[in-house]
C-alpha cells in the first residue's frame, strides 16, 4: 500500500516538473544583477506618478520629451499600471526628433518589466508595431521572452517573436536561433486553419463614397516586411535561420521552411542538392508534411511537389526515436550548454555600462538644461538694461525716440484706420422703409 501511495506522489511531482520545465536556468536571467541595476540610487528616489505627469505636461506644453527621462522610467517600473503610461511615453518618444537617442536598456526593462507583471500580449504588439514604439529586441532580452512563451506553449506568440528575429536578419546568437527553430516548428506542427468567415447577405444599399486622390501608387510587395500570413512567416524564419549552418537537422528544417513559404522552386533546388549529401538523413515528419500539402496545392503545383517528393525517397529515413521535436530539443540545450556562460557574462557587463551611460546621459541633460536657463537669464537682463538706459537717457536722446515713434505710425496700415471709419458710419445708418406697391 505504502509502495502504490509513493509510486503515485512520484509520478504527480513528475509531471509537475515537467509542466514547469524551462530551456534557460535562472543563472542566465540574471536576476539578482538585474534588481541590482534597477535598484540604483538615481531610480529608487524617483517617484513614478509625479515624474510622469512633469513629462507629459512637458510634452504638451513644449512638444519636447527626452530620451534619457524615458528610459529612467522604464528602468523604474514597480507596478502593472506604470507599464501603461511607458507605452505612452514611447509612442510620444517615437514622434519626436529624440527618436535617434533612445538607449538600448530602455528596449530591455521594457521586456523584462512586461514579462514580470503579465504584460505580454500588449508588449508582442508593440513590438510588431516598431514605426509607433521603436522597440526592439536584444539576443537576451528575446530569450528570455521565448522561453517564457514556450513553457506556456503559447506557440503563436513564440512564432511571431521568430518572425520579428528573421526579419531583423541577425543570426549571431546560437540560443536564439535554436529557440526561433523549435518555436517555428511548433508552430506550424500546431497550425490549425482558420474556418472560412461566413459572409452575410446584407440587402441595404451602401452608400459609395468617393475620395480624390492626386495619383495612386503602384502596388508593391516586398516579401519580406509585407507578408502578414503567420504560417508564411513562421516558414520563411525556419528557411532562413536553418541556412546559418549545414547539418541534418537544419537541413530538415530548411525543406519544411520553403514548403510552408509556398518557395517551390528554391525547394526543389535544395531537394536535389541534398540527394547528392551522402551524409544526409531524412525525418519523418518532412514526408508527411510534403505529403499533406501535396493534396492541398494547386494543380500547376503538384508537379515540383511530386519530384521532390520522389526525390526525397531515395534518402534513408531516421528513426521514430528521436523525433523531429526531441532533435530540437537537443539542439536547444546544446546552444545553451556552449554559450550560456559567454551571455551570463555578456550581461552582466551590458547592466553596468547602461547604469553609467544612465548617468552620464542625465548629466550632460542637466548641463544643458542649466546652459539654456542661464542664456535665458542673460538674455532678460540685457533687455530690462536696454529698458533701464532708455529712462536714464531719455531727455538726450528724445529727438531719436520721436523719430521711431514716427516711423512706426507710418507702418500702420491705412486701409485698416478706414475700414474702422466705414463700420463707425455703417452703425448709425437707417434702411428705408419699404412699401407695398399701389395697384
Amino acid at each position: 500500500m505504502l509502495k502504490s501511495v509513493l509510486k503515485a506522489r512520484a509520478k504527480s511531482f513528475l509531471s509537475i516538473s515537467l509542466k514547469k520545465r524551462t530551456f534557460l536556468s535562472n543563472d542566465y536571467k540574471c536576476n539578482e544583477n538585474w534588481n541590482s541595476a534597477i535598484s540604483s540610487p538615481l531610480l529608487n528616489k524617483i517617484n513614478l506618478n509625479d515624474f510622469y505627469n512633469k513629462l507629459d505636461q512637458t510634452h504638451s506644453s513644449k512638444g519636447i520629451i527626452s530620451a534619457i527621462d524615458v528610459d529612467i522610467f522604464a528602468n523604474a517600473v514597480t507596478e502593472p499600471v506604470h507599464l501603461e503610461e511607458l507605452k505612452d511615453l514611447l509612442h510620444k518618444l517615437r514622434l519626436s526628433a529624440e527618436t535617434g537617442s533612445m538607449l538600448e536598456s530602455t528596449s530591455h526593462a521594457t521586456v523584462r518589466h512586461s514579462i514580470k507583471f503579465d504584460y505580454v500580449d500588449e508588449l508582442i504588439q508593440m513590438l510588431k508595431d516598431p514605426l509607433n514604439y521603436g522597440l526592439f529586441l536584444d539576443d537576451y532580452s528575446a530569450n528570455i521572452l521565448l522561453n517564457e512563451l514556450l513553457v506556456k506553449k503559447n506557440y503563436t506568440q513564440a512564432a511571431d517573436i521568430a518572425a520579428l528575429i528573421m526579419l531583423q536578419e541577425e543570426y549571431n546568437n546560437d540560443i536564439l536561433c535554436s529557440l526561433c527553430q523549435y518555436s517555428s516548428y511548433m508552430f506550424i506542427k500546431n497550425y490549425v486553419e482558420p474556418e472560412p468567415a461566413v459572409m452575410e447577405e446584407n440587402n441595404k444599399k451602401v452608400e459609395e463614397i468617393k475620395i480624390r486622390v492626386k495619383f495612386l501608387r503602384n502596388p508593391y510587395f516586398d516579401d519580406h516586411f509585407d507578408i502578414k500570413d503567420r504560417l508564411k512567416l513562421a516558414g520563411k524564419t525556419l528557411a532562413w535561420i536553418s541556412e546559418k549552418t549545414s547539418n541534418t537537422l537544419n537541413n530538415n528544417l530548411q525543406l519544411i521552411g520553403w514548403l510552408i513559404y509556398k518557395k517551390y522552386d528554391q525547394l526543389l533546388a535544395t531537394s536535389e542538392e541534398l540527394c547528392t549529401n551522402t551524409k544526409f538523413r531524412i525525418y519523418n515528419e518532412v514526408i508527411d508534411l510534403l505529403n499533406k500539402e501535396l493534396h492541398k496545392v494547386e494543380p500547376e503545383k503538384k508537379e515540383v511537389l511530386e519530384k521532390c517528393i520522389s526525390l526525397l525517397a531515395k534518402i534513408e529515413i531516421i528513426p521514430t526515436k528521436p523525433s523531429l521535436q526531441a532533435s530540437l530539443t537537443d539542439n536547444i540545450e546544446n546552444a545553451i550548454n556552449k554559450t550560456q556562460e559567454k551571455d551570463v557574462a555578456a550581461q552582466k557587463e551590458l547592466f553596468i555600462l547602461w547604469e553609467k551611460t544612465r548617468q552620464l546621459k542625465l548629466e550632460e541633460q542637466s548641463h544643458r538644461l542649466d546652459r539654456v536657463k542661464r542664456v535665458q537669464i542673460i538674455e532678460e537682463k540685457q533687455r530690462q538694461l536696454q529698458e533701464e538706459e532708455q529712462k536714464l537717457w531719455f531727455f538726450e536722446n528724445e529727438e531719436k525716440i520721436d523719430l521711431q515713434i514716427e516711423d512706426k505710425e507710418k507702418l500702420v496700415d491705412k486701409t485698416q484706420t478706414k475700414k474702422k471709419v466705414l463700420t463707425a458710419i455703417d452703425e448709425n445708418y437707417i434702411p428705408p422703409e419699404i412699401l407695398p406697391k399701389r395697384r
